[in-house]
Protein backbone atom coordinates (compact mmCIF):
# COMPACT_ATOMS: atom_id res chain seq x y z
CA UNK A 1 0.00 0.00 0.00
CA UNK A 2 2.64 2.48 0.57
CA UNK A 3 4.49 1.75 -2.48
CA UNK A 4 1.10 2.58 -3.95
CA UNK A 5 0.78 5.85 -2.11
CA UNK A 6 4.92 7.06 -2.60
CA UNK A 7 4.22 5.74 -6.65
CA UNK A 8 1.13 8.27 -6.82
CA UNK A 9 2.88 10.81 -5.13
CA UNK A 10 5.72 10.97 -7.29
CA UNK A 11 3.81 11.19 -10.82
CA UNK A 12 1.75 13.32 -9.13
CA UNK A 13 4.82 15.59 -8.50
CA UNK A 14 6.26 15.40 -12.26
CA UNK A 15 2.94 16.03 -13.37
CA UNK A 16 2.73 19.32 -11.72
CA UNK A 17 6.39 20.39 -11.95
CA UNK A 18 6.81 19.41 -15.37
CA UNK A 19 3.77 21.15 -16.53
CA UNK A 20 5.84 24.37 -17.36
CA UNK A 21 4.21 27.38 -19.44
CA UNK A 22 5.58 28.70 -22.04
CA UNK A 23 7.48 31.89 -21.42
CA UNK A 24 9.62 34.79 -23.71
CA UNK A 25 12.69 34.02 -22.96
CA UNK A 26 11.66 30.70 -24.56
CA UNK A 27 11.99 32.32 -28.27
CA UNK A 28 15.25 34.85 -27.38
CA UNK A 29 16.99 33.04 -30.25
CA UNK A 30 14.60 31.81 -32.95
CA UNK A 31 14.20 33.94 -36.27
CA UNK A 32 13.07 35.20 -38.20
CA UNK A 33 12.89 38.60 -35.70
CA UNK A 34 9.36 39.51 -35.44
CA UNK A 35 8.60 43.57 -35.71
CA UNK A 36 5.12 44.36 -34.98
CA UNK A 37 5.95 47.56 -36.71
CA UNK A 38 6.96 45.98 -39.62
CA UNK A 39 4.61 42.89 -39.90
CA UNK A 40 1.52 44.90 -39.00
CA UNK A 41 1.80 47.17 -41.96
CA UNK A 42 -0.03 46.63 -44.86
CA UNK A 43 -3.24 44.53 -45.62
CA UNK A 44 -3.20 40.49 -43.87
CA UNK A 45 -5.50 37.95 -43.92
CA UNK A 46 -6.13 35.76 -41.58
CA UNK A 47 -7.99 32.14 -40.54
CA UNK A 48 -8.70 30.77 -37.67
CA UNK A 49 -10.94 28.29 -35.03
CA UNK A 50 -12.95 28.73 -31.79
CA UNK A 51 -12.78 26.23 -29.56
CA UNK A 52 -14.29 25.33 -26.13
CA UNK A 53 -13.13 24.43 -22.92
CA UNK A 54 -13.25 20.88 -23.90
CA UNK A 55 -11.43 21.43 -27.24
CA UNK A 56 -14.40 21.10 -29.80
CA UNK A 57 -14.35 23.44 -32.57
CA UNK A 58 -17.09 25.63 -32.09
CA UNK A 59 -16.60 27.91 -35.10
CA UNK A 60 -14.81 29.00 -37.73
CA UNK A 61 -13.49 32.46 -39.02
CA UNK A 62 -11.52 34.82 -41.58
CA UNK A 63 -10.48 38.22 -41.19
CA UNK A 64 -9.20 40.93 -43.41
CA UNK A 65 -6.67 43.05 -41.61
CA UNK A 66 -5.42 46.12 -42.26
CA UNK A 67 -2.58 48.01 -40.42
CA UNK A 68 -0.81 51.28 -40.43
CA UNK A 69 1.41 53.29 -38.40
CA UNK A 70 1.69 56.92 -37.91
CA UNK A 71 5.21 59.44 -37.61
CA UNK A 72 5.06 58.93 -34.00
CA UNK A 73 5.04 55.25 -34.15
CA UNK A 74 1.65 54.57 -33.28
CA UNK A 75 0.11 51.49 -35.53
CA UNK A 76 -4.09 50.75 -35.97
CA UNK A 77 -4.36 47.35 -36.66
CA UNK A 78 -8.05 46.80 -38.25
CA UNK A 79 -9.49 43.65 -38.28
CA UNK A 80 -13.06 42.46 -39.78
CA UNK A 81 -13.94 39.09 -38.76
CA UNK A 82 -16.59 36.75 -40.26
CA UNK A 83 -17.58 34.01 -38.44
CA UNK A 84 -19.11 30.65 -39.50
CA UNK A 85 -22.53 31.53 -38.19
CA UNK A 86 -22.51 34.12 -40.33
CA UNK A 87 -21.73 37.00 -37.53
CA UNK A 88 -19.35 39.62 -38.46
CA UNK A 89 -17.18 41.76 -35.97
CA UNK A 90 -14.85 44.53 -36.20
CA UNK A 91 -12.11 45.36 -33.75
CA UNK A 92 -9.58 48.34 -34.09
CA UNK A 93 -6.40 48.44 -32.11
CA UNK A 94 -4.30 50.88 -31.24
CA UNK A 95 -0.75 49.81 -30.31
CA UNK A 96 1.33 52.45 -28.65
CA UNK A 97 4.89 51.65 -28.12
CA UNK A 98 6.50 52.53 -24.65
CA UNK A 99 10.14 52.97 -23.97
CA UNK A 100 11.10 49.22 -22.66
CA UNK A 101 10.18 47.86 -26.49
CA UNK A 102 6.57 46.79 -25.54
CA UNK A 103 3.56 47.91 -26.75
CA UNK A 104 0.54 48.46 -25.28
CA UNK A 105 -2.95 47.81 -27.23
CA UNK A 106 -6.20 48.98 -26.79
CA UNK A 107 -9.84 48.20 -28.21
CA UNK A 108 -13.26 48.89 -27.51
CA UNK A 109 -13.60 45.25 -26.06
CA UNK A 110 -10.78 45.74 -24.38
CA UNK A 111 -11.12 45.74 -20.94
CA UNK A 112 -7.82 48.41 -19.68
CA UNK A 113 -4.85 47.77 -21.42
CA UNK A 114 -3.27 44.78 -23.72
CA UNK A 115 0.41 44.45 -23.33
CA UNK A 116 2.63 43.60 -26.33
CA UNK A 117 5.99 42.20 -26.30
CA UNK A 118 8.17 40.24 -28.78
CA UNK A 119 11.25 38.46 -28.56
CA UNK A 120 12.93 36.68 -31.32
CA UNK A 121 10.04 35.40 -33.80
CA UNK A 122 7.41 35.78 -31.09
CA UNK A 123 5.23 38.24 -30.30
CA UNK A 124 2.69 37.92 -27.13
CA UNK A 125 -0.37 39.70 -26.13
CA UNK A 126 -1.65 39.47 -22.75
CA UNK A 127 -5.24 40.79 -22.28
CA UNK A 128 -8.68 41.34 -21.32
CA UNK A 129 -11.79 40.88 -23.33
CA UNK A 130 -15.46 41.50 -22.86
CA UNK A 131 -17.87 39.10 -24.56
CA UNK A 132 -21.27 38.31 -25.34
CA UNK A 133 -22.60 35.60 -22.97
CA UNK A 134 -25.99 34.95 -22.52
CA UNK A 135 -28.71 38.37 -22.14
CA UNK A 136 -24.86 40.39 -20.74
CA UNK A 137 -21.02 39.62 -21.09
CA UNK A 138 -18.17 38.25 -19.42
CA UNK A 139 -14.48 39.22 -19.25
CA UNK A 140 -12.20 36.62 -20.06
CA UNK A 141 -8.34 36.76 -19.97
CA UNK A 142 -6.47 35.78 -23.19
CA UNK A 143 -2.74 35.08 -23.89
CA UNK A 144 -2.03 35.48 -27.47
CA UNK A 145 0.91 33.54 -28.94
CA UNK A 146 2.14 34.57 -32.43
CA UNK A 147 4.82 32.63 -34.34
CA UNK A 148 6.38 34.56 -37.31
CA UNK A 149 7.28 31.43 -39.87
CA UNK A 150 10.34 32.08 -42.52
CA UNK A 151 7.54 32.70 -45.18
CA UNK A 152 6.36 35.32 -43.16
CA UNK A 153 3.26 33.63 -42.56
CA UNK A 154 2.30 33.82 -38.09
CA UNK A 155 0.72 30.94 -36.56
CA UNK A 156 -1.45 32.25 -33.35
CA UNK A 157 -2.35 30.47 -30.69
CA UNK A 158 -4.42 31.32 -27.98
CA UNK A 159 -5.87 30.48 -24.41
CA UNK A 160 -8.74 31.91 -23.24
CA UNK A 161 -9.36 31.50 -19.31
CA UNK A 162 -11.61 32.40 -16.72
CA UNK A 163 -10.43 32.50 -12.60
CA UNK A 164 -7.45 30.21 -13.98
CA UNK A 165 -9.53 28.00 -16.27
CA UNK A 166 -9.28 27.33 -19.60
CA UNK A 167 -12.43 28.29 -21.33
CA UNK A 168 -12.09 28.42 -24.90
CA UNK A 169 -9.25 28.14 -27.32
CA UNK A 170 -8.23 30.26 -30.70
CA UNK A 171 -6.00 28.65 -33.29
CA UNK A 172 -5.07 31.37 -36.42
CA UNK A 173 -3.25 31.17 -39.29
CA UNK A 174 -1.67 34.98 -40.34
CA UNK A 175 -0.65 35.70 -44.14
CA UNK A 176 0.63 39.31 -45.23
CA UNK A 177 -0.80 40.10 -47.79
Amino acid sequence: MKFVKYTLLIVLTILITGCTSMKMSDFKDTRPVFIPKDYFKGDLKAYGIVKDMGGKIIKSFKADMHGSWDKNGVGTLDEKFVYSDGTKQTRIWTLTPQKDGTYIGTASDIVGDAVLSSLGNTVMMDYTMRVPYGSGTLDINVKDWLHLQEDGIIINHSKMKKFGFTVGELVITIIKQ
